[in-house]
């Protein structure tokens, strides 16, 4: 039985404080999913032990399992409506398609807020800071999400490099070592290049990370941290979003994360890094 029928039908002895939870998470839906236990428990006047042990009586072990698993519900309940709300009509107007991608992708984030794992993008940054170089590699599609976040690392003063070509990802992972990072964006966690590279720098003592949608992909095997995002993938005649911007919005937590775990140093630099980029304009 679905996680949301069991709320709306609870086969559990409820509490007072059960009952103010189970309320809570029906009314505020996906806002619900991503708000932290602290949150929680202010908002329902109730302790972090009590919310704990609701999620328990449920038969979750955290509560971050109960969201996850909440969160799933919820955007299965959004894909059988997307139908009736999000399907794109050939004759509609711009406006109308505007809204309904809107409505897709404020789904997305949400979901992907609830499934991310923030302690995990915690660990990648301290270790990305300690590392001697960071490797992003992303075929196609994720090749431009893995240029993306070596660029925009580089800038606050990382040493960041990104490898897109098969050939260029299978000689830079024989030249990784224990001192370095690599992070791997990957949807499915199953790109064949993604994965052998991930078994040669898991041999070097490298650092393994992915940006990924899966945890039982080949890919996930070799990992060390797993930065997971939400997907949702339509045709025209339903409506579109992919994972591209759950990905952006990963890439940009973790830039902050850095600059807020670096502090002044990486401001300065960002800084003289804009500024020698704004001094190929100038004529002078």
């Amino acid at each position: 039985m679905s996680i949301l029928r069991r709320l709306s039908n609870p086969q559990i002895k409820a509490s007072k404080s059960d009952n103010k939870l189970i309320h809570y998470f029906l009314a505020n839906g996906l806002k619900a999913c991503s708000s932290s236990i602290s949150e929680i428990s202010a908002d329902c006047d109730i302790s972090h032990a009590t919310v704990t042990r609701f999620a328990r009586k449920f038969g979750f072990e955290t509560l971050k399992d109960f969201k996850i698993a909440l969160a799933q519900d919820l955007g299965a309940q959004d894909n059988d409506n997307h139908g009736k709300r999000t399907a794109i009509n050939l004759k509609e107007s711009c406006e109308t398609t505007a809204q309904k991608l809107l409505q897709l992708n404020q789904t997305l984030l949400s979901q992907t807020a609830v499934e991310i794992g923030f302690e995990s993008v915690t660990k990648l940054t301290r270790e990305i800071v300690g590392a001697r170089h960071v490797f992003f590699f992303g075929i196609g599609s994720s090749g431009y999400l893995a240029r993306d976040a070596a660029r925009k690392i580089a800038r606050i003063g990382i040493d960041a490099r990104c490898y897109t070509d098969s050939h260029e990802i299978m000689t830079h992972s024989t030249m990784i070592t224990n001192q370095d990072v690599a992070i791997y964006i990957s949807n499915s966690g199953q790109t064949h290049e993604l994965v052998k590279s991930a078994a040669l720098c898991s041999k070097k003592g490298a650092m393994i990370c992915a940006i990924t949608a899966e945890t039982t992909s080949p890919l996930y095997s070799f990992t060390d941290i797993t930065v997971l995002h939400a997907v949702h993938d339509y045709d025209l005649a339903q409506g579109y979003a992919d994972s591209r911007l759950s990905v952006f919005f990963i890439i940009d937590l973790i830039y902050i994360e850095l600059i807020k775990l670096i502090g002044e140093k990486a401001i300065k630099q960002k800084q003289e890094t804009q500024d020698a980029i704004d001094s190929l304009s100038n004529n002078d």
